[in-house]
């Protein structure tokens, strides 16, 4: 019984720690898309909120990995 509760804490821990890198993960993204690269208008008078597929893929395939 010992052991069981012992692998069961184990368990929970590692996935506690799983979950705190996913947040952390999309606190970065958010902050991210909050920067000053996507708001307002760029010197050309183009908008600035327009998002780079590619930096959304890298961040889906990060928090993919952390999973």
């Amino acid at each position: 019984m010992t052991n069981y509760i012992k692998t069961l804490e184990a368990i929970s821990a590692e996935r506690a720690e799983k979950l705190q890198v996913l947040h952390e993960r999309i606190e970065w993204m958010r902050a991210h898309l909050l920067s000053a690269k996507f708001v307002g208008v760029g010197a050309d008078g183009d908008r600035k909120d327009w998002i780079a597929t590619a930096d959304v893929l890298r961040f889906v395939e990060e928090l993919r990995s952390s999973i």
